[in-house]
């Protein structure tokens, strides 16, 4: 490679490394090592393969496919394509991620600095800022956000260096079973992989942009882009589900509710003291808000395109911002337990779409697209309701597919509609060809 590529390649990397790191994010990886106690290895390579893995190849699913969103979900169906980015941007946008950039820095840094301010008032303040910005569409945010990355890397990095120097304590053995899966669906909530189709127009953009516009030149640099943000990723998830192992010893974890927030101020604090929890509250305050900020605009442009500007970005920015601003008040837990159950339906069916794009050369019967899809949602929904309503004939249906027990219910459906489509589209095109139809 020459050296403006390695230097391009690089930037790219990066960029999508602090795309997908999200300050929220933080806070997942280690309470889930502390549920997971000696096991934290098991929780970690599950959690990878749904926060790391999947997104990546997202981005990389894009990219063979065109670039676009239409690209990868459009092999489903046209109006599959608009209700599936639909489903994502709100979830990335409103419902769920935004206004948990606001919970988490109200938990993260005002009480433990300031003390029980009113939720209200944080989150009033918080999104007047983020629609501020958002309006205006500032460059300042951009130069504060390519500052703070930067800075919450060298905190993070200085946090897991110094744990693994002098860990907390010992990994106990939680007696939690089925810490891979926990690890596995732990990783929807970074909500990255279903983000990820989107997120892929902006890497793809910013490598046409430095000069690479043929297909190959394109696909080879977001690869290696995507294997730099996966190194740069696994260090910090690895790190922190290993700092949330060794604190096993000091935290019994309530499963059902974790208090993620809390669990990891209590760690830093053990790690480095009052000084590592005020740079990481302060730091991770900001990028939350320069999160909210950039998640915001993309919401007002994904659906003022998609609307050919009947709903002006204007309109649903501040929309995006009232809404957030609500749900933000419910806390950050709260809006991680409403968003389970949403998470645990979308992921297989991006899932399943992501993988078929990437091995989309080797298919030849497209059918496979709404056949794998279908069987995907149809057992994810029967899942998720199985769990919200504690349905026993549903589960127990459910466990006797074989991985349904283990918590993959979704994945021989999907394998099975995915060959009954291809077989029917082939006997449509041989009953086409005999002049039958």
């Amino acid at each position: 490679m020459k050296r403006k590529q390695i230097i391009d390649t690089m930037v790219v990397g990066f960029a999508l490394f602090a795309m997908f790191l999200g300050a929220g994010n933080l806070i997942f990886p280690p309470t889930l090592g502390a549920i997971s106690g000696d096991k934290w290895y098991l929780a970690m390579i599950g959690f990878m393969m749904t926060g790391i893995g999947l997104p990546i190849l997202g981005v990389v699913a894009a990219a063979k496919a065109g670039g676009r969103l239409d690209d990868v979900a459009g092999k489903v169906n046209k109006t599959f394509s608009i209700l599936f980015g639909s489903l994502i941007m709100i979830c990335i946008g409103p419902l769920l991620a935004i206004p948990r950039t606001c919970a988490t820095t109200y938990e993260i840094a005002i009480q433990p600095l300031f003390g029980n301010i009113s939720p209200i008032l944080v989150s009033i303040i918080f999104f007047g800022i983020t629609l501020f910005f958002t309006l205006n569409q500032s460059k300042v945010v951009d130069k504060i956000g390519s500052i703070l990355t930067p800075i919450l890397l060298v905190i993070l990095f200085t946090i897991i260096v110094t744990s693994i120097i002098n860990p907390i304590g010992t990994p106990k053995n939680t007696g939690v079973a089925l810490n891979f899966v926990n690890g596995f669906k732990e990783g929807y909530q970074t909500m990255d992989a279903i983000g990820s189709i989107i997120m892929a127009t902006i890497v793809i953009s910013s490598v046409k942009k430095r000069g690479y516009t043929s297909q190959k030149d394109m696909f080879k640099m977001t690869v290696i882009s995507g294997i730099i943000a996966a190194c740069c990723l696994a260090f910090v998830y690895g790190g922190l589900v290993y700092i949330g192992g060794t604190g096993s010893e000091y935290l019994n974890i309530d499963i059902e509710n974790p208090n993620r927030v809390a669990n990891l101020i209590f760690m830093v604090d053990k790690i480095m003291g009052q000084y590592g929890t005020v740079a990481l509250a302060l730091t991770v305050a900001l990028a939350c808000l320069t999160t909210s900020i950039g998640l915001t605009a993309t919401a007002g442009e994904f659906f003022s395109d998609l609307t050919h500007g009947k709903l002006t970005y204007k309109s649903i920015v501040i929309f995006t911002c009232l809404f957030s601003a609500i749900v933000a008040t419910n806390g950050v837990d709260s809006i991680i337990t409403f968003s389970g159950p949403i998470l645990s339906v979308l992921y297989p069916v991006a899932i399943v779409i992501i993988l078929l794009n990437i091995f989309d050369h080797k298919i030849k019967y497209k059918a496979i697209y709404k056949g794998a899809t279908l069987g995907a949602f149809m057992a994810s929904l029967l899942d998720t309701i199985a769990n919200i309503g504690k349905f026993e004939q549903i589960r127990s249906f459910l466990d006797r597919i074989p991985l349904g027990s283990e918590g993959f219910a979704w994945v021989i459906p999907a394998v099975v509609f995915g060959f009954a489509f291809i077989v029917l589209e082939m006997a449509l095109n041989n009953s086409y060809q005999d002049g039958v139809l």
